[in-house]
């Protein structure tokens, strides 16, 4: 087999980021950054004292938090650190600024908080036309997180006006979404109005759901993995090399006999 042969059989590995193909890591924090662009802008259209914006900006510190932890892996696991330095590292260690009010220069944290996301974009686009059942995921991770966002806020809106409520900062709102979105329900901030009530069902059922994605998505990514380094084959493939070496092997045979018979 010649070379040109051995290259079309076995195409070079597509590199998309940081000198490798994008990974289910790669999918997750893609689908935060573009969930993270869009509380920015919700951020930006409240007031000062709104608390559904404090709310928003904890999540937003959340993001963050994972953004900077993803500049520290992507450094240390860049094959070439300097090059990362000079190119992407910059932009993903300032996307990983939080956006707070007394802290102006941190507004331009938004700017290339808005770069990442074209970046995100473009590896959702390309697992896309790559991997349909990957790209679902991503979508089911964008609708989930946005959900819960957008439940917890509303569940703020609708409590910290009501007389009895517990639900009333944006601290017990976060506190809230995070035990009900875990199923685990301490019961000691629980909402008090029917619509409340109703948003908090609907946290709980995308909380399930999104813990069920997440497993479903390891479990196939660990047997991939599996099958990677046990170089397991399907059966048809085991079948189909059998009958290509029984064919070889025929036919050497019949080479040697045909030798045989000249020689006589």
């Amino acid at each position: 087999m010649t070379d040109t042969q051995s290259t079309e059989h076995n195409p070079a590995p597509e590199v998309d980021i940081n000198g490798h193909r994008p990974s289910a890591y790669d999918l997750f924090l893609s689908a935060t950054a573009v969930v993270a662009i869009g509380v920015l802008v919700w951020q930006w259209t409240l007031e000062l004292d709104s608390e559904v914006k404090a709310l928003l900006l904890i999540f937003d510190w959340g993001f963050c938090g994972l953004f900077f932890i993803d500049f520290l892996y992507n450094l240390f696991t860049a094959k070439r650190k300097l090059r990362y330095l000079y190119t992407w590292g910059p932009f993903d260690l300032l996307s990983s600024i939080p956006i707070v009010a007394h802290f102006r220069l941190a507004r331009f944290a938004g700017i290339f908080r808005a770069i990442r996301v074209l970046r995100s974009v473009r590896i959702l686009v390309k697992i896309w036309g790559r991997d349909k059942a990957a790209s679902v995921v991503a979508m089911m991770m964008i609708a989930a997180i946005t959900v819960i966002i957008a439940v917890c806020a509303s569940v703020l809106h609708v409590e910290q006006n009501v007389p009895g409520a517990s639900i009333v900062t944006g601290e017990d709102a976060a506190w809230w979404g995070v035990v009900t979105v875990s199923t685990v329900g301490y019961g000691d901030l629980v909402p008090v109005t029917q619509t409340g009530r109703v948003l908090a069902v609907v946290l709980m059922i995308v909380g399930t759901s999104l813990f069920a994605t997440f497993a479903g998505a390891g479990a196939n990514i660990f047997m991939r993995q599996v099958q990677k380094t046990t170089n397991m084959d399907s059966i048809e493939d085991r079948v189909i090399r059998m009958e290509q070496r029984q064919r070889e092997f025929h036919n050497a045979l019949l080479i040697q006999l045909s030798k045989i018979e000249a020689k006589d």
